[in-house]
């Protein structure tokens, strides 16, 4: 009785036993199943995400993030290290000088206040910023968003168009001493060209900015501005304070602005070109300088013969048969005075940091040449400077004329590491022009951005992406009816 017992719970027990073995690999078997299938699934989700492979697409958020292909811009030119180095002191300006509230550049360091003119040179700065690696994309983005924000809120004068000068950081219209001026103090049609030169700038190497482009310029209203095949300004007479219009623009800025209005669309048959009614020309050192015969004595503006409008029209608008022999003259002229004088000539209109604080320092200007003056006609001839944008945009322009290597060599130290590039040197041995401005620095950037890409204008138009505005309907003549 007590031997069956015992041999009835081995049993049991063998049988229990080979139970737990039989469940214990038939579990092993399925766990390894689970797990080789799960991983098998792992492998697939990251192959997905790897490949793009998944529920028919073949692309990724890596993809879809990658910016537009600017490959109908053309192969771009390599910059040098050099280049680089001057883009980042350039550049520099820029972050000391950007506020966030408005997305506006100040026009002179550390000064919160701005013109159209020098948001545009602030624009060309941002869009060689981002081009060259100096920011990233979304750096790039809030600043741009930040832009167009004010752009398409903030009050125009006589709610027509830009006033001529913003606080950088209310955004608010200001007259020239930086002061609150509700009612606003005029409108320069040139400033307004150089803006809309860049904003087409910018839709055309970021498409997606192009409507916003569009519609910041679709604010203005261009009537009173645009007309007779020229371009007008406005300004507030001080005694009456009633809105005067006046013609704007004289040979090398007209020309330079006048192109920029055609391409939207605007009858400019008398300011897009230099062969106007208005040019003469006289020989200063032999060569012919064209130049504007308009008398400032009736209609109170000069005609000041510089550097920076035949540079800028060259490499915005694109140099022709027509510019090309005046951009000639103008760099020949001012090689030719350094040959005869041994002075470094380079000139153009500047900030200077000291009294009157801004100069025209011209080739030839109130039948004098080599004449610096102030816009109401004083001469300062003591103040004379190389300018550094001059000097950079002719060598880029002629980079194999000896005479380029002689502009960069002098000023090529011309700047403060932390602060960006100074507006020139004084001629007479007064040491840096230390004034430090928007447009000195956005025309560096600019310049070295048509250094890798070439004249932009024409760039964006065989893209095919230049701006197109619903303001009126397009025209391809030179000499239209006035509207």
């Amino acid at each position: 009785m007590n031997n069956n017992k015992i041999k009835t719970g081995l049993a049991w027990l063998a049988g229990l036993l080979l139970a737990s073995i039989i469940i214990f690999f038939i579990s092993q078997g399925a766990t390894s199943t689970s797990t080789a299938s799960a991983s098998k699934d792992s492998t697939n989700l990251l192959q997905m995400f790897k490949s793009g492979a998944g529920a028919g697409r073949n692309d990724t958020f890596c993809a879809l993030t990658t910016g537009p292909s600017n490959s109908c811009l053309g192969t771009p030119q390599a910059l040098c290290s050099t280049d680089l180095d001057m883009a980042k002191i350039a550049w520099k300006y820029f972050e000391n000088n950007y506020n966030p509230s408005t997305g506006l550049y100040n026009a002179a360091d550390k000064y919160p206040s701005t013109t159209m003119w020098d948001t545009g040179s602030a624009l060309a700065a941002t869009i060689a910023a981002r081009d060259f690696d100096l920011i990233d994309d979304k750096t790039f983005d809030e600043r741009i968003r930040a832009m167009f924000k004010t752009l398409n809120s903030m009050e125009l004068f006589n709610k027509e168009a830009p006033n001529k000068v913003y606080n950088t950081i209310k955004g608010e219209m200001v007259d020239y001493r930086n002061q609150p001026s509700p009612d606003g103090i005029g409108v320069s049609a040139l400033d307004l060209a150089r803006m809309v030169s860049w904003l087409n700038t910018l839709g055309c190497m970021h498409p997606k900015y192009a409507y916003p482009a569009k519609k910041s310029i679709e604010r203005w209203d261009m009537k009173r501005l645009i007309k007779d095949g020229q371009m007008f300004g406005f300004y507030r007479d001080p005694a009456t304070k009633n809105i005067v219009v006046a013609q704007e623009g004289r040979l090398g800025y007209e020309q330079y602005a006048g192109k920029i209005f055609r391409q939207l669309g605007y009858d400019q048959h008398v300011a897009a070109t230099y062969n106007n009614e208005f040019r003469t020309s006289i020989n200063i050192y032999d060569v012919p300088i064209a130049y504007d015969r308009r008398d400032p004595r009736d209609l109170g503006a000069y005609n000041y013969v510089v550097t920076e409008s035949y540079a800028m029209d060259a490499i915005e608008n694109g140099i022709d048969d027509e510019n090309r022999p005046l951009l000639d003259n103008i760099y020949n002229v001012q090689k030719r005075r350094w040959e005869e004088t041994g002075i470094i000539t380079a000139v153009s209109e500047d900030n200077i940091d000291q009294k009157p604080y801004f100069l025209y320092n011209t080739i030839f200007t109130a039948g004098l040449p080599w004449n610096t003056t102030t816009d109401k006609g004083v001469r300062y001839d003591n103040l004379k400077t190389t300018s550094v944008k001059a000097a950079l945009s002719m060598a880029l322009l002629y980079p194999n004329d000896p005479y380029s290597k002689e502009l960069v060599y002098t000023v090529s130290s011309a700047y403060d590491p932390d602060r960006g590039w100074y507006s020139g040197i004084y001629e007479s041995g007064g040491g840096y022009n230390k004034a430090i401005t928007a447009n000195t620095n956005g025309i560096v950037l600019s310049m070295l951005l048509y250094k890798k890409y070439g004249e932009f204008y024409p760039m964006c138009k065989k893209c095919q992406r230049e701006i197109k505005t619903a303001i009126i309907p397009a025209k391809t003549c030179d000499v239209c009816t006035t509207q």
